[in-house]
């Protein structure tokens, strides 16, 4: 498997959006209902979409997420999937949308056991922590 990040807006088209969000100065990660697994708010970006409010739509479903700011972080390539990554303070949550969550929960650092997608996982808090070392 191949994962690269790339600055934000740049690639040509957009098949997903993942969202790294806090809440309370930590992650917030949703399980699937069919998954012991964490994993950052994410799905795929509907026809007609753009990149922010496909964010949005799915960090409310996954999330709960009611009042929050959105930052592009990145984009990334995996094989043959092209996305972008925000980045997302939550400030008030609520609940889960109507969507194949189960749950959400706050975690310090990423759950590296129980973890959905580790590797692209771990490239985007790459990302992350280097943007957080510039600003």
């Amino acid at each position: 498997m191949s994962c690269q990040t790339y600055a934000p807006e740049t690639l040509e088209h957009y098949d997903i959006a993942i969202i790294i969000s806090t809440y309370q100065s930590q992650l917030l990660l949703s399980r699937h209902k069919k998954s012991a697994n964490w994993e950052f708010q994410g799905g795929p970006i509907q026809e007609g979409e753009s990149q922010i409010m496909a964010a949005k739509r799915i960090l409310m479903e996954e999330s709960g997420a009611v009042t929050f700011n959105l930052q592009p972080l990145c984009d990334f390539t995996k094989d043959d999937l092209q996305g972008i990554c925000f980045m997302a303070n939550i400030y008030d949550l609520g609940q889960l949308g109507e969507c194949e969550m189960r749950e959400r929960k706050s975690f310090e650092a990423l759950p590296v056991d129980h973890l959905m997608y580790p590797e692209i996982s771990d490239l985007l808090m790459k990302a992350k922590r280097a943007f957080d070392e510039q600003n």
